[in-house]
């Protein structure tokens, strides 16, 4: 059984996250993760990103954390706008 380079889970990154494709590709991209800390670190941040995303959807991103974003609260049509606008 050949193990994931890092080079390798982003591709397979999405899918690991969400417990799809094949269970073996799930077992291999675990133990690399069990090995690597900078691919910990990339799902780390793609499972915030996704969650952020999934939120913003739903509308309701709490202000701080847009802040902490350096984005600014949403204008009456909805969207956002950059900071120093």
């Amino acid at each position: 059984m050949a193990l994931f380079t890092c080079r390798e889970v982003p591709d397979v990154a999405s899918d690991y996250i969400s417990r799809e494709g094949s269970k073996r590709t799930r077992l291999m991209v675990a133990i690399h993760l069990a090995q690597c800390s900078n691919c910990r670190t990339y799902i780390r941040g793609l499972k915030i990103a996704r969650s952020i995303a999934a939120e913003s959807l739903r509308g309701s991103v709490p202000t701080a954390l847009l802040q902490n974003l350096g984005l600014n609260t949403p204008d009456r049509g909805g969207s956002f706008k950059e900071p120093n606008e």
